[in-house]
């Protein structure tokens, strides 16, 4: 099989975020490229690091995140004063320019030939000068320009795209919504996400809390932030009182997380462990994701979906385009229509026999996605 050598760069994470987390795209795309046949010599990349933070760090007895460097794979984490990123298309020029002059230094420096480029990083896509790698390849796992955290960058964001697409750049986008948005003139696919067989498998481990719980338990697994539609929760809330509706994830907006906090049958729980995380789920009655209808969750590809059908679980989710067609057991709600009518229709389907989990686990393998992304970024 022939091999191509790749530089794969992180953008608002870094390697020691992907090894904490292990389960978002940049991740697992990391992790499979070290694995992977079809590259050579690889060079993982962090973004831009702070000196001083990092000095710091060294000085507090942080331990640093280990990579599994080899003559074929390492790790490099640029450094500069500066912590935050660049604003504006000048400045991110020069930014950019700086970051891949040295990343070619680098990548030189260990022998790469004529490397493949896969970046999450819209920025580096489009405002560095690239000369020496190639193709190019945006991996578009969110819609940075509708993220509200990122509410300052969205005009570059929004040129980014533009440039990308006038740069002839490939983009593998994780719904066709965001392929759209970004209208690559070069080669385009959608790839969602996907999950890891061997985490979704017997046996389970749940929270030893979750078996006190009334039932039905009624699940939404996932970051609790603002594109939670709150008053379709009440409605559930309101709906099924004999209910337990947990809420079990990073709290990441507070005042969300205290609405839920007044309902009387929610239970709002810290996130959990991976292995944790599959056996709540596989042994609730029904999941939910009742979410917001905005540009950024229209875009997005809820990894939550996948995982509520990893374990064979019914659900009842909020109709947007990316979840449509992933399982019978997903009961979409189009807009003006019940939730709680959907929870109920998911609760009285029950879950996916046996067979046809296993089916599901086989066809949205990460390993097929990845061959999917590799298919486009090395030919």
């Amino acid at each position: 099989m022939t091999s191509r050598d790749v530089v794969f760069t992180f953008w608002r994470e870094t390697w020691a975020d992907a090894v904490r987390r292990q389960f978002m795209p940049p991740d697992r795309l990391a992790k499979a490229l070290l694995a992977e046949e079809r590259v050579g010599k690889l060079l993982v990349v962090d973004p831009f690091r702070s000196g001083p933070v990092q000095v710091a760090r060294q000085v507090l007895g942080w331990p640093p995140t280990p990579f599994p460097s080899s003559p074929t794979a390492a790790l490099f984490s640029p450094m500069r004063l500066r912590r935050g990123e660049a604003h504006g298309p000048r400045s991110l020029r020069r930014s950019y320019a700086d970051y891949d002059r040295r990343l070619e230094a680098k990548a030189r420096a260990r022998g790469l030939e004529a490397p493949a480029l896969i970046t999450t990083n819209p920025f580096y896509a489009a405002y560095a000068p690239l000369e020496w790698t190639g193709p190019v390849t945006y991996y578009a796992w969110d819609d940075w320009s509708a993220l509200p955290a990122l509410e300052r960058w969205w005009p570059d964001i929004r040129e980014a795209y533009t440039i990308i697409r006038s740069r002839g750049h490939r983009v593998c986008a994780v719904s066709q919504t965001l392929l759209d948005k970004v209208k690559p003139r070069g080669v385009g696919m959608t790839v969602p996400n996907g999950i890891v067989p061997g985490e979704w498998q017997a046996p389970w481990q749940p929270p030893a809390w979750l078996e006190s719980l009334p039932r039905p338990r009624i699940l939404y697994a996932g970051a609790i932030h603002s594109r939670l539609d709150t008053e379709r929760v009440r409605e559930i809330s309101r709906a099924f009182p004999e209910a337990t509706i947990l809420f079990v994830g990073p709290a990441v907006t507070s005042d969300v997380v205290a609405m839920l906090g007044h309902l009387p049958n929610v239970e709002v729980k810290e996130a959990l462990p991976r292995k944790e995380i599959a056996g709540l789920i596989h042994e609730v009655e029904v999941c939910i994701m009742p979410h917001l209808r905005n540009a950024l969750t229209k875009a997005m590809s809820p990894l939550k979906i996948y995982e509520y059908c990893a374990a064979g679980r019914p659900s009842a989710v909020t109709d947007l385009p990316p979840v449509r067609g992933i399982h019978r057991v997903v009961q979409l709600v189009p807009e003006g229509e019940s939730f709680p009518e959907a929870v109920q229709r998911a609760l009285d389907g029950g879950p996916m026999t046996e067979a046809e989990r296993l089916e599901f686990l086989d066809a949205n393998s990460w390993a097929r996605r990845h061959d999917e992304i590799l298919d486009l970024a090395l030919r």
